[in-house]
């Protein structure tokens, strides 16, 4: 009993310097709040797919959450302190400051790591996609991200490396189709639809090079060219499409195995060895 009337002396005849602690306290807490709510956000934009990304999410509510707490905690005790509660002012900074610093670690302690790999399909087939190369858009959370048939995958084909990696800065998307769904790609469907309107041109380093020009209102016609490599049977085998005046700029489609891969690469830039080497990954992710 002797201990509870020593504490509650203490807070009567320490309000002033209880109240003055939690002010400083709080606007201490502001910087280093703001400063986790920004990199968690980041994470949440960017990293989307990440095993990490729960407690990004704990951490940014955490942070509001405390914030709000203890900005209370300084208003609602220096009103007690004004009104003369000066046990309850003492009080209000002691046990708000008690509760958020233990009881927020704790519940985080709770908080389960996103899954390390992420079920995609193509065809029949199930691949377990790595998070690093999970296809993402930034603040566009995973669940919302448009149907595709097939899958997408985010990686540096320079090295193909993934998201976060050393080494990987450039991320490009990579699209896996089934072969015998190829409609739904817009270019391999145009080439179908449109090849006997196509007019023919030179030969390049192996391709057979065609042009489509469409009309458009006020007199102006866009061209977009096509270049194609056809197996023995005349089956097309890749098809690079350039819908700009520019090879730089070109989407290129190639068949390897049951799948086509689809990426963003000049005509000089993507080659067989570049298809192998994605291909060869992207087996790595099939589900045996």
């Amino acid at each position: 009993m002797d201990g509870f009337v020593q504490v509650g002396r203490i807070l009567r005849s320490r309000a002033g310097t209880f109240v003055v602690i939690g002010w400083l306290l709080f606007v201490v807490s502001i910087p280093i709040c703001l400063s986790v709510v920004v990199v968690t956000a980041i994470d949440l934009t960017y990293f989307a797919a990440s095993p990490q990304i729960p407690f990004d999410k704990y951490d940014n509510d955490a942070s509001w959450i405390f914030l709000a707490s203890v900005a209370f905690a300084a208003v609602a005790s220096s009103i007690a302190l004004a009104l003369e509660f000066r046990a309850t002012a003492s009080a209000l900074v002691v046990a708000i400051w008690g509760v958020a610093v233990a009881g927020i670690p704790v519940a985080r302690s709770f908080v389960k790591p996103g899954p390390e790999y992420f079920e995609r399909h193509a065809g029949q087939e199930t691949f377990w996609v790595p998070w690093k190369y999970v296809a993402t858009s930034p603040g566009v959370p995973l669940e919302k991200m448009p149907k595709e048939v097939g899958f997408s995958a985010d990686l540096c084909l320079s090295n193909l490396l993934g998201r976060g990696d050393v080494g990987c800065g450039f991320i490009q998307s990579v699209h896996v189709s089934p072969s015998e769904n190829s409609d739904a790609d817009p270019d391999l469907k145009s080439w179908r639809e449109y090849r006997s309107q196509m007019s023919r041109g030179l030969d390049r380093d192996g391709y057979q090079s065609f042009d489509l020009s469409f009309a458009r209102p006020g007199g102006r016609t866009l061209v977009h060219h096509y270049f194609a490599r056809l197996n023995l049977n005349g089956q097309l085998t890749r098809l690079v499409v350039c819908h700009v005046n520019s090879e730089r700029f070109c989407i290129t489609h190639a068949l390897v195995g049951n799948y086509w891969l689809g990426y963003q690469a000049g005509l000089a830039e993507g080659d067989e060895v570049l298809d192998g080497k994605l291909a060869a990954l992207i087996e790595s992710w099939r589900r045996k």
